[in-house]
């Protein structure tokens, strides 16, 4: 009790500070805290030295391990402390305690320690460790998860705290001073059980037989779920968007080729049991550790994983997936391109199937309904991802280019209007105006899609003008030749040309029928983050039928400064404007608008930067509302 009054006042640092004095010397810190944090210490100290953790008592070795768990900071200062207290934790009292209720508690806490130490300290204890954990690691189904799902709340039993042990051990095998024929020696103790399980079972019947084992699918869903835990202890892979797709250098090649047998043996094992719930959450799990652990070495099992699991996923399902895919295109940009160009259509029907079932039916309750809000949300997020990872090539790709218009017409006219979920619409028109500078603005890729800070704006702005062209980001350029796309193309300007069409027959009418409906309220916060959306889409379309841009080979916005691509006023001549001339000839005039009123919108719409030109846009859907 007196260190948890201490850490939650204050931040508890064991080892001594030094401040800096005028003359150029140091002292020691003598705050009002520092001598209870050695006092705490010394208490933490004389713990570890009474043996106390060897008592067998059920309640002793919880709070002990909680203690040294709580005060973590300790072992930065005692680094001698580590290995008592590493023993004590393998030990007869540790996690091999002598009542069933206390282990897996302690499970938990070694995990935890071992997860605070620097990674360089690990190597020393790493094979006594596995040694003294491996015993433990023993899998076996616990029959009240058979009886009751572990997506309604009651887990998966025992197993639940072994998967802290398997974490564990992949962290004591990842520090690179671990010499590398222990670290596979250590490996292939660990993972050859668990290859071998899942591989005797699958051998041992058919799919179909095995689909209808809830036993056995329940033991495969624990040995690829014990091997992602055992993955996700070594370190994330650091991605160089500069760098080609080669394999981590984090990793040796040996460790690298025992996952890669893993990420097949569990691709494999979801091919065969797809229609399983609880194999396509484990293989998810796995595949989604060894993507961030390998890097753009696991990126060809993503499309492997994707077609297995959007085939059969429910909608809870669907919006992890969802997520997995925006991290991949932000990560792995932008040799991810290719994958993410080969899985757009498919997850996009899936998301669409799932929408438009509900549009005919219903949603069958409150819990439905929120599931399918959530739906929608990831979706445009996941959308909006690939833009802001200048992935907008993928969408170009010859088996995408002829459906652009039909992917994104649900977004205007559905997703766009839908007042139920304000952060739909604003994430809907954000897309939306991303896609209209990517193709009818900026088709040659001069200038990144990423959302920019006003201060990265103007400090890209102000590296722009220093350097010229050189120092323009043409990651969208790099992308749309992995994929082997020449905007210049025939093709290509097709899809524009139909996507301009698009914007000016759809999108444009939408952007003034959203915020007019009844009950979208222009005073309420969400709302004018819905409407500042709407003001940029309807500046970036501005901009887009400017007489340089419409007429010209694509590479205007070369010349244009970054803050005239990405922050308006437009500016120009509005006489050759295309769209200039459709707003104050045929749209608005279409929509009640009298000509002086159509003319006054849209000069104030070339000539305000986007606050003024929101706050003129608030007014004008007001006073055109009454």
């Amino acid at each position: 009790a007196y260190g948890e009054r201490l850490s939650s006042s204050k931040g508890l640092r064991f080892g001594v500070t030094r401040f800096a004095q005028p003359n150029g010397t140091s002292s020691s810190s003598t705050g009002p805290g520092a001598s209870a944090i050695a006092s705490l210490k010394d208490l933490l100290t004389m713990m570890i030295q009474s043996g106390i953790v060897r008592s067998s008592h059920p309640a002793i070795a919880p709070m002990y391990f909680e203690n040294l768990v709580r005060f973590g900071g300790y072992f930065e200062a005692e680094r001698e402390a580590v290995a008592p207290v590493l023993m004590s934790f393998l030990g007869a009292t540790g996690i091999h305690h002598p009542y069933n209720s206390v282990r897996p508690r302690i499970w938990y806490f070694l995990h935890r320690f071992v997860k605070q130490l620097p990674n360089s300290a690990l190597a020393v204890y790493s094979s006594d460790f596995v040694s003294a954990v491996v015993g433990l690691l023993k899998i076996s189904v616990d029959p009240a998860a058979i009886a009751t799902p572990a997506d309604a709340g009651s887990g998966y039993g025992l197993f639940d705290s072994q998967l802290f042990l398997f974490e564990a051990c992949g962290m004591m095998l990842a520090p690179a001073n671990l010499d590398d024929s222990t670290r596979m020696a250590l490996l292939q103790h660990l993972f050859d059980p668990l290859f071998s399980g899942a591989q005797n079972l699958m051998n041992s019947k058919s799919a179909d037989q095995l689909l209808q084992d809830p036993r056995a699918l329940l033991q495969i869903h624990h040995y690829l779920t014990a091997i992602g835990s055992i993955v996700k202890g070594f370190p994330d892979v650091r991605v160089e968007k500069t760098a080609s797709a080669s394999a981590p250098d984090h990793l040796t090649a040996s460790t690298v080729q025992v996952f890669l047998k893993a990420a097949d043996m569990c691709v494999a094992i979801l091919e065969a049991l797809r229609n399983s719930q609880v194999v396509r959450e484990a293989a998810r799990f796995t595949l989604s550790r060894m993507l961030s652990v390998l890097g753009a070495e696991a990126l060809p099992y993503l499309p492997r994983l994707i077609d297995s699991l959007v085939s059969s996923c429910a909608v809870e399902e669907l919006l992890d997936l969802l997520g997995l895919l925006g991290l991949a295109v932000f990560k792995f940009k932008p040799y991810v391109a290719p994958t993410a160009s080969e899985l757009l259509l498919p997850v996009i029907s899936k998301v669409y199937g799932f929408l438009d079932q509900v549009a005919q039916n219903g949603a069958a309750g409150t819990d439905e309904a929120v599931l399918l809000q959530d739906l929608r949300k990831a979706y445009l997020t996941w959308i909006a991802a690939i833009f802001n990872s200048d992935l907008d090539s993928v969408f170009l790709a010859p088996q995408n280019a002829q459906h652009i218009v039909t992917i994104f017409q649900p977004i205007a006219t559905q997703l766009a209007a839908d007042q139920s979920s304000p952060q739909s619409q604003r994430l809907a028109f954000g897309v939306i105006s991303k896609a209209v500078q990517a193709w009818l603005v900026d088709p040659m890729g001069w200038h990144t899609l990423a959302t920019l800070t006003p201060s990265a704006l103007a400090a890209l702005s102000s590296s722009s003008a220093a350097s010229g062209d050189a120092s323009r980001l043409r990651l969208r350029q790099g992308a749309a030749q992995a994929l082997g796309i020449n905007p210049s193309s025939d093709s290509v300007r097709e899809a524009r040309d139909q996507f301009k069409q698009f914007v000016m027959s759809t999108v444009l009418p939408v952007c003034f029928e959203a915020p007019t409906q009844p009950g979208f309220d222009l005073a309420d916060a969400q709302a004018s983050l819905v409407v500042a959306e709407i003001a940029s889409l309807l500046q970036m379309t501005l901009l887009s039928g400017s007489a340089d841009v419409a007429s010209g080979d694509g590479n205007a916005a070369a010349a244009m400064p970054v803050l005239q691509v990405l922050s308006p006023p437009i500016g120009g001549d509005l006489n050759h404007n295309q769209c200039a001339s459709y707003l104050s000839t045929a749209l608005l005039p279409g929509l009640g608008c009298p000509a002086s009123m159509a003319a006054e919108f849209v000069q104030a719409l070339a000539s305000l930067d986007q606050k003024q030109f929101k706050k003129y846009f608030v007014s004008f859907l007001t006073s055109n509302s009454r």
